[in-house]
C-alpha cells in the first residue's frame, strides 16, 4: 500500500452530470475529491454512489453557489480551513440559463456570465496560493466550441460590455456563448500570469453531451429526447467520453507543465481568433478583478 499522500482535486458541480462522472474517475485514480456544489443532499447521494462502487474512495463535499460571491468566498475559506494542498481545480459547474428574460446573481450580474465566468474567476483567484504551494498543479476551466463563429452553423460569441446585463437584448444562447469566450480569455490570461509558478491553466470543451442536459430537463418529452434519441447522433458525446477529456487534461502526463491550451476530445484545438486577443483578455481580467472585489490580495502576475 502506497504511503504517497493522495492528490487533492476540487471540482465545481461535481455531484451530477459530467462533473460526477469526472469525480468518480478521479477517485478511482486515488485522488481525494472535493465536490463543490449548491445541493449538499445531492452531493451526499453522489458520494454514496461512488463509495458503493469504490469502498476506499476518498470523497467529500463543500457548499458552493457560484451565483453568490459570498458563497464563493465561504467555499474557499472552508477548503483552506482543512489545510489541504490543491493539485487539481476543475471549474466545471454552470451552463446555459433558459428563459426569454435575463436573471441575475446575488451580486447583480447576469446569471450565465456571473456563474460561468465570474464565480469561477473569484474561486480560482482565492485558491491560487494553495495551487502554487502544491505545484505542480493544474487549473481546468470548462469552455465550449460554441464561442467560435460558425461552429455547428452558430453565430459564436458577440461579447458587448454595454449589454452584459441584457441592457440591449437578451438571448440565452448568445449569453452562453459570450460566457464561454470569457472562459477562454480567463484561461489564457491566467496561464500568462502563472508562468514559472508550476501551475498550468487550460480549457476543455466536453462537446455536446445530451445525457447531462437531459438530467436538468423537467418535461417527459425533453428527458426522452436528451436521454434516448440525441445520444445516438454521431456528434454527441457520452458522459464517459466527456469526463475522460476532463480527467486527461487534469492528470495525463502529456499535459504536465503544458498550459494555455484549448483541449477537445483530448487534443489541442484552436479556439476563436478573438479568444487570443491579449488586450481584450487583460481588460476582462481587470474588470472581473474589480467586480469580484479582489483588491485585498495581490494579483496573479
Amino acid at each position: 500500500m502506497s504511503n504517497t499522500p493522495p492528490r487533492i482535486a476540487l471540482i465545481t458541480g461535481g455531484n451530477s452530470g459530467i462533473g460526477f462522472a469526472t469525480a468518480r474517475k478521479l477517485a478511482a485514480q486515488g485522488c481525494h475529491v472535493i465536490m463543490a456544489s449548491r445541493n449538499q443532499q445531492t452531493s451526499a447521494q453522489a458520494i454514496t454512489r461512488i463509495q458503493a462502487d469504490q469502498p476506499d474512495a476518498s470523497v467529500e463535499s463543500i457548499p458552493l453557489d457560484l451565483a453568490s460571491f459570498a458563497s464563493v468566498r465561504q467555499c474557499a475559506a472552508a477548503f483552506q480551513a482543512k489545510g489541504y494542498p490543491l493539485h487539481i481545480l476543475i471549474n466545471n459547474a454552470g451552463g446555459s440559463i433558459p428563459g426569454k428574460q435575463a436573471s441575475f446573481t446575488a451580486d447583480g450580474f447576469e446569471m450565465t456570465f456571473g456563474t460561468n465566468h465570474l464565480g469561477h474567476f473569484l474561486l480560482t483567484n482565492l485558491l491560487l496560493g494553495d495551487l502554487k504551494r502544491s505545484a505542480p498543479a493544474r487549473v481546468i476551466t470548462v469552455s465550449s466550441q460554441r464561442h467560435i463563429p460558425g461552429y455547428a452553423g452558430g453565430p459564436g460569441a458577440k461579447f458587448d460590455y454595454d449589454n452584459l446585463k441584457g441592457e440591449k437584448f437578451y438571448d440565452s444562447a448568445t449569453f452562453y456563448n459570450n460566457s464561454k469566450l470569457a472562459n477562454m480569455w480567463f484561461t489564457y490570461e491566467l496561464q500568462r500570469r502563472l508562468t514559472g509558478s508550476g501551475v498550468t491553466s487550460n480549457a476543455v470543451c466536453p462537446g455536446f453531451v445530451p445525457e447531462a442536459i437531459g438530467d436538468r430537463r423537467t418535461s417527459a418529452f425533453d428527458r426522452l429526447l436528451y436521454r434516448k434519441i440525441l445520444p445516438r447522433m454521431p456528434f454527441a458525446r457520452s458522459l464517459d467520453q466527456a469526463s475522460s477529456s476532463y480527467v486527461m487534461a487534469a492528470t495525463d502526463p502529456r499535459w504536465e507543465g503544458v498550459g494555455g491550451k484549448f483541449i477537445v476530445d483530448g487534443n489541442e484545438r484552436r479556439s476563436s481568433a478573438e479568444s487570443y486577443d491579449e488586450e481584450k483578455a487583460r481588460r476582462l481580467w481587470d474588470l472581473s478583478w474589480a467586480w469580484c472585489g479582489l483588491d485585498f490580495i495581490s494579483p496573479a502576475r
